[in-house]
């Protein structure tokens, strides 16, 4: 996997790119607010981040019905987000996909 990085006004955004075959596994923002607002009746797999619980929720995409999505927000310490956002077209990459991102670590985060 390889990291894209783009910094924008009061953002940071990242794609996880798997080296394989280019497609994004994931995508990560880090800024002081996210558009994204989890919705209880949304909620879907639990898994941990650093040692944290987390809560994916479900999503879609109304042009792509069959695609897997799942996106959830971390609260840092210095009142800054992380959102993580990912698609996949099938439960099997879908669990793969959800495992890689549980796999970063937020520690060191710039």
């Amino acid at each position: 996997m390889r990291w894209d990085a783009m910094r924008i006004p009061n953002m940071l955004f990242c794609r996880a790119v798997l080296i394989e075959n280019g497609q994004e596994a994931f995508a990560v923002t880090i800024a002081r607010e996210s558009p994204f607002r989890p919705k209880r009746g949304l909620r879907a797999e639990t898994g941990t981040l650093d040692g944290n619980p987390l809560q994916w929720y479900r999503g879609e995409v109304a042009t792509e019905p069959n695609v897997q999505i799942r996106e959830t927000l971390i609260e840092l310490e210095d009142d800054r987000v992380v959102h993580i956002f990912l698609r996949a077209p099938d439960a099997d990459t879908l669990v793969g996909r959800l495992k890689l991102a549980e796999s970063i670590r937020l520690g060191g985060l710039p």
